[in-house]
């Protein structure tokens, strides 16, 4: 079961990595919730929106898995993102400049679907790094 909870959170890093945004009606729960920093997003259409802008304006966006730590339903992620902002980012005019971001993100997985997860992820480097 361990196994297949951290294939399902690796999956997860592939929507972003690959662009495949409908990857999410696979691996979300009917009941999903992204708690992300200060945000709730609810649900896999909430998800492809929030995902979808992210991906638009840095879409070389790619996010490395840099250690795991699976406890039966739950899958905890320490992650990089690496890319440049070329497109519109949440109401921000491309800079073309490059991030290079970490974060936390906790899964909750239940019957093989992510059902809660929990991301903190560093918003003042982000800041910097576009401002710069």
């Amino acid at each position: 079961m361990s196994n297949t909870n951290l294939d399902v959170a690796l999956k997860f890093y592939e929507v972003y990595n690959a662009h495949n945004l409908d990857l999410l009606d696979e691996i979300l729960g009917a009941d999903y919730v992204g708690h992300v920093n200060a945000h709730d997003i609810k649900g896999a259409e909430a998800a492809k929106g929030f995902i979808g802008g992210f991906i638009k304006g840095i879409p070389d966006a790619n996010y490395k898995v840099v250690e795991t730590l699976v406890n039966e339903n739950k899958v905890i992620t320490r992650w990089i993102c690496t890319g440049t902002q070329t497109g519109n980012f949440f109401g921000s005019e491309p800079t073309g400049k490059a991030i290079d971001v970490t974060g936390i993100t906790i899964f909750e997985i239940i019957e093989g679907k992510i059902n809660q997860l929990w991301n903190n992820w560093d918003q003042f480097t982000l800041v910097q790094q576009l401002q710069a």
